[in-house]
């Protein structure tokens, strides 16, 4: 589904989750689901929004599961407490005071649960009583599912700003988060495995889009309207999703915030990291190292990974990860979905977008100023330049797709000048509407050469204002950065809308 309104950011004032204090649970916030009866909160004190929190879509990734693909969770045979966000997946988490992430609320709720037992799904939707009509034929709620970031290392769904209470409440959509497993455990590129086993983090995401897809219903939501989005490691992940589920997608739109599949550049095919780790750990190196590595405790990788320089990221296993994206797209090989508007026509509707000074959030926040070429060579190399790619292989299948460039710097959010709109500083997202888009909301589909490049917060301003992409595309080749100079502040062409 596409698209109500635009987010710059999620109000800190809604992150706390109130618990109901009904002395018994009321009927709406019982409902069942595939992995047994979940038992629900309201999640403010209007009553107005219901948080299902910590629901198991998948069993516990320990003992012989752990480094195996994710096997569907069983039904509880007693009612699931879904009133807390449950255990974060074990990852390296030291965030500094010198850090953005740490001084605002990107910190993980519940880092101190850490564990393998950690593939749980969070949902916000309104409250039954909330339930605005829907139209002939509307089966629930537009869905929201995002996929959080954390460059496939770290984070969790119970992130402060993923909180959904606000986007329930306002927009009158059901909100979901989730954990997948990470580093080593989601990625671990051993030598043991099957090499469609590796991405084990991304085997969970599609299960967890599964259990989404079969339960939203009950929840209020329209499994036929499921928007999937992610920022970072997950806009790269839900760009990855739609080469790797071209027939059966199970969702109906897609957001790549800050993140493309070129994020994927993990070329370590003699599994280098795996053995040294292993090693490291007391077990051997080689195949044989699998047995032994499922039997060390999870803390004990975590401390040796804390301690080395460890890449544990996705790579090319022609499942979910592929090493010839760009032949692949022009082959017709991504995600094609039904557009009501026009039948006949098969096709994927995107928004992809970027922060405009993304790597500005890297730098410690005591240094009054910070190295603008690098910030500036970043940006184009790992943002902007892989944007320009996406966007174009869905312009030559002819998928509607918008692009934007977010630009806000806000004291609240930005505490240096010089930070402007970094990598995270932005959540942008829609949700409603897929007949037209974003097209009834004055947004223009995307092409090149005319001004259709959608500019957020310029200025500071509200709204959006079109610009012409020429500015930022002209430093690349596909998803390549070639190192033009640019000027100090890029000239956006922007006109008023």
């Amino acid at each position: 589904m596409l698209f109500e309104t635009f987010l710059s950011l999620l109000p800190v004032a809604a992150l706390a989750t109130a618990v109901s204090t009904h002395p018994q649970t009321p009927s709406d916030l019982i409902v069942a689901t595939s992995s047994g009866i979940v038992h629900g909160i309201y999640n403010d004190t209007a009553h107005k929004v219901r948080a299902f929190l910590g629901i198991p879509y998948a069993e516990p990734a320990t003992g012989d599961l752990r480094f195996a693909p994710p096997q569907p969770r069983a039904p509880s045979q007693h009612p699931i407490n879904a009133s807390s966000f449950g255990a974060p997946c074990p990852q390296v988490y030291n965030y500094d005071n010198e850090s953005i992430w740490n001084v605002l609320p990107y910190r993980i709720r519940n880092v101190e649960d850490m564990s393998e037992e950690c593939l749980f799904v969070n949902i916000w939707t309104p409250a039954e009583h909330q339930t605005k009509k829907s139209g002939a034929g509307r089966k629930g709620k537009a869905v929201m599912l995002f996929i959080h970031g954390g460059g496939f290392g770290e984070g969790a769904g119970s992130v402060g700003f993923y909180d959904g209470v606000d986007l329930a409440s306002s927009e009158d959509v059901v909100v979901v988060t989730f954990n997948y497993r990470l580093n080593v455990f989601g990625y671990p590129n051993a030598p043991g495995l099957d090499p469609a086993e590796q991405n084990l983090g991304l085997l969970d995401q599609r299960l967890a889009v599964q259990w989404v897809h079969q339960n939203i219903a009950n929840f209020g939501g329209d499994p036929d309207r499921i928007l999937l989005f992610g920022q970072s490691a997950g806009g790269a992940s839900v760009d990855a999703y739609a080469y790797a589920y071209p027939e059966d997608p199970l969702v109906s739109g897609f957001v790549l915030q800050s993140g493309t599949v070129s994020l994927f550049n993990n070329a370590d095919t003699a599994h280098a990291n795996w053995n040294r780790l292993s090693t490291a750990v007391g077990c051997s190196a080689g195949d044989g190292s699998l047995a032994c590595m499922r039997s060390v405790s999870f803390s004990r990788i975590l401390e040796v990974l804390g301690n080395g320089s460890y890449t544990f990221t996705p790579v090319a296993d022609n499942r979910t990860v592929f090493s010839d994206y760009i032949a692949r797209a022009k082959a017709g090989g991504l995600a094609r979905l039904v557009r009501i508007r026009t039948p006949l026509t098969r096709c994927q509707p995107t928004l992809a977008g970027i922060n405009a000074r993304e790597f500005s959030a890297g730098f410690p926040l005591s240094q009054s100023s910070i190295n603008e070429t690098a910030v500036t060579e970043d940006l184009f190399g790992s943002f902007s330049c892989p944007a320009y790619q996406a966007v174009k292989t869905r312009l030559r299948q002819h998928i509607p797709t918008w692009r934007y460039v977010y630009h806000g710097n806000f004291t609240n959010l930005s505490p240096k000048p010089w930070l402007g709109a970094y990598h995270s500083g932005a959540w942008v997202a829609f949700a409603q509407n897929r007949h037209t888009g974003l097209e009834d909301y004055g947004w223009p589909l995307f092409t090149f050469n005319e001004t259709t490049l959608v500019n957020l917060a310029v200025d500071n301003r509200p709204g959006a204002v079109l610009g012409s992409a020429e500015d930022w595309d002209r430093h690349c080749r596909g998803d390549v950065y070639i190192g033009y100079t640019i000027p100090d502040s890029l000239q956006l062409h922007v006109y008023n809308m």
